[in-house]
């Protein structure tokens, strides 16, 4: 029987290493930590849960971090965690199956993002590998194990797994979420020494700058990225999402639209970019563009795994946009009756009717009443 290695690198985590540990360690044969340099109880924890812990002078460099825990890994394969992360129990047992099959030599996994201990965003990450002494992590920052792994055997060796990981390190407050950005900046802007302008170090930049509120930095960025990135790139959907979102929040609605109908033709599954696409019509005031865009996502489902998505964009997020449109134009019915735009108004009317057909809100649907009571008897008085 195959056996599995939990690798792990840690800092001033006792208060997510115990989780992590735990979700992971009916499934491994050996739990590996190096910590970088932890004031708090981070080691004593992660040894009396069974880890081997070894320590390591942090230097600016995950890469080098993680490639010490692959070093004192002895298990065929390796499974990799933050500290912030956990196995979801429903489908952690499938490791122990997938790891028997011979023809791959990885897998990728489902990552949760959770955001007030709820589901928020989700993508595919590379997470399980055979352990081989030409499989090492590259990179100082958003360390990249997969390239290497692909150069010993082949594209076709890497599959696919329903194995989850929830990924909780949103959850931090803000003085933390914010000291990891200026860290991560410096690390990227090093980075760029020894990589130049590749695609990815430019990606993540842009990352940073947009959980800052940076949209235009942030874009600059993604575009400089964008010039230098194969469509196929694991991370290239998740950057055509944000830019999209990043022209939305500038006002730059056009580029936006533009941007999305470019690239759904690349990625026409991909649904989180239709629902962009209706958001920006509700802003420029184009409400049946905006509801076919929402009915679309409801059609759609959610997107392949492989497309950075975020929780809802087939159900919820979409059901609450029309919702919110619907109110939009109730509210205006009033002043175009008053300005004696009545056949407008009415227009109006038949609009949210026809979409009140598709979905049905009670609420929304008691307004359209009450409101045609009113303002369109006393407009034909």
């Amino acid at each position: 029987m195959p056996t599995i290695s939990l690798c792990m690198i840690a800092k001033n985590e006792q208060q997510n290493i115990e989780r992590c540990i735990k979700s992971a360690k009916p499934y491994v044969d050996q739990i590996v930590v190096v910590d970088t340099g932890s004031t708090d109880f981070t080691v004593e924890i992660a040894e009396k849960l069974g880890a081997e812990v070894y320590h390591h002078l942090w230097q600016d460099d995950f890469a080098l971090a993680r490639n010490k825990s692959l070093e004192k890994a002895t298990g065929d394969w390796i499974l990799f965690l933050d500290c912030d992360e956990e196995l979801d129990q429903t489908t952690a047992p499938e490791l122990r199956k997938i790891i028997q099959e011979e023809k791959y030599s990885g897998y990728w996994v489902k990552i949760i993002n959770m955001f007030n201990h709820q589901p928020g965003t989700s993508f595919q990450g590379f997470r399980l590998f055979r352990n081989h002494p030409l499989h090492r992590f590259e990179c100082p920052i958003h360390e990249q194990i997969l390239p290497a792994v692909i150069r010993n055997s082949s594209q076709e060796a890497i599959g696919h797994s329903n194995i989850t990981i929830y990924h909780h390190g949103y959850e931090n407050d803000d003085a933390v979420y914010q000291s990891k950005i200026q860290r991560n900046l410096k690390i990227l802007h090093k980075a760029k020494k020894t990589y130049g302008n590749a695609g990815f170090i430019l990606f993540y930049i842009a990352v940073e700058h947009q959980k800052m509120g940076e949209y235009q930095k942030a874009l600059e960025y993604y575009q400089q990225s964008l010039a230098k990135t194969n469509s196929q790139e694991s991370y290239a959907p998740a950057m055509i999402r944000s830019m999209v979102h990043c022209h939305t929040v500038l006002g730059q609605y056009q580029q936006g639209l533009d941007l999305a109908d470019r690239f759904l033709k690349i990625y026409p599954q991909y649904t989180d970019l239709v629902y962009l696409k209706g958001i920006i019509y509700q802003k420029i005031g184009k409400i049946s563009d905006a509801l076919a865009c929402m009915n679309k996502c409801l059609a759609m489902g959610p997107p392949p795994i492989h497309l950075f998505s975020v929780e809802g964009i087939a159900q919820e997020l979409p059901l609450n946009a029309i919702q919110s449109i619907l109110e939009e134009s109730l509210q205006i019915i009033p002043e175009l009756v008053k300005l004696g735009q009545t056949s407008q108004a009415f227009t109006t009317v038949n609009q949210i009717f026809e979409q009140l057909k598709k979905t049905p809100f009670e609420a929304t649907y008691n307004k359209l009443i009450q409101t045609m009571n009113i303002h369109f008897t006393g407009a034909q008085k």
